[in-house]
């Protein structure tokens, strides 16, 4: 997965990015009923990235992250026969991505972002011979109630638990499955995931006060998978 992340200010300006290579695995685990189909999957990456910053006072600040990124979905849709058969469906997940932003000339910081999201979209099939086939699957996503742990690791002695606005979201997927021998598949899927979320309210604890600035995230990778038939 390549992992691109950036925060932004009240004007818009760029505060931070994130950028790097992250890689993971990929599950999943469907079953087709008559027209119905439901359909289960797992992600989990990890990986070291470039933050490219600046400190509260102003003054640019370099380092690297290491982010851990986990999701769980499951959603279930129903197949309309056509020229292209199209099947709508609806689902929901669970994501926890957890950034360690390592310490350089100044302390560590650590957050972790969780929150469940509603998911909303079509499958379109492009393409079928036989049992290999190609299929578009365009979705929208929706942050439910996320919530941010920060744990400033000693530089202040509290853990503030913040919640950032939640804004939406897109997610495409090309999957091209090929039909190999005795009930294997290979599957191919580029992917592309926007996540946003918007500021949060402003909180004082422990004599600070903070806040977590509006934040955009675009995400583009590849699965390759090997599946069975059962």
């Amino acid at each position: 997965m390549r992992f691109h992340y950036a925060e932004f200010s009240d004007a818009g300006s760029v505060l931070d990015t994130e950028q790097g290579m992250m890689p993971g695995l990929s599950f999943r685990l469907a079953q087709r009923g008559h027209a119905w189909e439901w359909e289960g999957l797992a992600g989990y990456h990890y990986g070291r990235v470039d933050y490219t910053g600046q400190t509260q006072s102003g003054v640019p600040y370099n380092t690297r992250t290491d982010e851990e990124v986990s999701d769980y979905a499951l959603r279930m849709g129903r197949w309309f026969e056509g020229s292209y058969p199209v099947m709508p469906y609806a689902g929901l997940g669970y994501r926890r991505w957890d950034r360690d932003i390592l310490p350089a000339s100044l302390g560590g910081l650590f957050e972790s972002y969780r929150w469940k999201y509603a998911w909303l979209g079509a499958k379109i099939l492009a393409y079928q011979q036989g049992a290999s086939n190609l299929t578009l699957d365009i979705g929208w996503i929706k942050p439910i109630d996320p919530v941010l742990h920060v744990d400033f690791r000693g530089t202040y002695n509290v853990s503030p638990k913040l919640n950032p606005e939640s804004r939406d979201g897109l997610r495409l997927l090309l999957t091209s499955r090929m039909a190999l021998p005795e009930n294997t598949t290979l599957v191919l899927e580029p992917y592309f995931e926007y996540w946003q979320l918007g500021r949060s309210p402003m909180i004082t604890t422990g004599g600070i006060t903070v806040h977590e600035p509006a934040s955009k995230t675009r995400n583009s990778g590849f699965n390759l998978r090997i599946g069975r038939v059962f």
